[in-house]
C-alpha cells in the first residue's frame, strides 16, 4: 500500500517567492527570490518508518513521536534532503529492524511505526497467507 502526501498533481509550480527559506518560511534576510515547488511522492509503509527511524538528521524521542505535527514536518525534512536510494536503504533497514525482534533498533523502529500508524493511517503490508496444508492428506502420503 502506498501513501500520497499530497493529493495535487505529480508537479506543480506556485509563484516566485521573495524572502523565504527552503520550506517556505519567512526569512527577513534572505535576498534571492525562490520558486515554491511541489511534488507529489508515494512512500511505502517501510520508506515512512526508515525516513523516520534511520535519516542521520532523524533524533526524534518518544515523546516527538507523540506529535503528528511534528512527526510530518520531520518526515517533509528527511524528504527532501534524501534521494530515492537512501529511501530505499532507510526502508530495507526498517523493515529488517522490524521483522526481527532481536535486531538492533527493534524497540525504537517499532516506536516510529506505531507513529506512522497513528499519524498516516496505514500499517505494513500483511505477508501473504501461507497456502492451506491438507493434514490428511500428508498423513496418507
Amino acid at each position: 500500500m502506498h501513501a500520497s502526501l499530497t493529493t495535487q498533481p505529480s508537479l506543480t509550480v506556485d509563484a516566485v517567492e521573495e524572502n523565504v527559506s527552503l520550506f517556505g518560511e519567512t526569512e527577513p534576510g534572505q535576498d534571492e527570490a525562490r520558486l515554491s515547488v511541489r511534488v507529489s511522492l508515494s512512500l511505502r509503509f517501510y520508506d515512512l518508518v526508515g525516513l523516520l527511524a534511520f535519516h542521520p538528521a532523524m533524533m526524534l524521542t518518544a515523546s516527538d513521536l507523540q506529535h503528528s505535527d511534528e512527526l510530518a514536518e520531520a518526515l517533509r525534512y528527511a524528504i527532501i534532503s534524501s534521494d530515492a536510494l537512501q529511501i530505499e536503504e532507510y526502508s530495507e533497514l526498517a523493515r529488517a529492524a522490524l521483522s526481527h525482534p532481536r535486531r538492533s533498533f527493534h524497540a525504537y523502529t517499532k516506536l516510529v511505526a506505531e507513529a506512522v500508524t497513528r499519524t498516516f493511517g496505514f500499517t505494513a503490508p500483511q505477508p501473504p497467507a501461507a497456502p492451506a496444508v491438507n493434514t490428511l492428506r500428508l498423513v496418507a502420503a
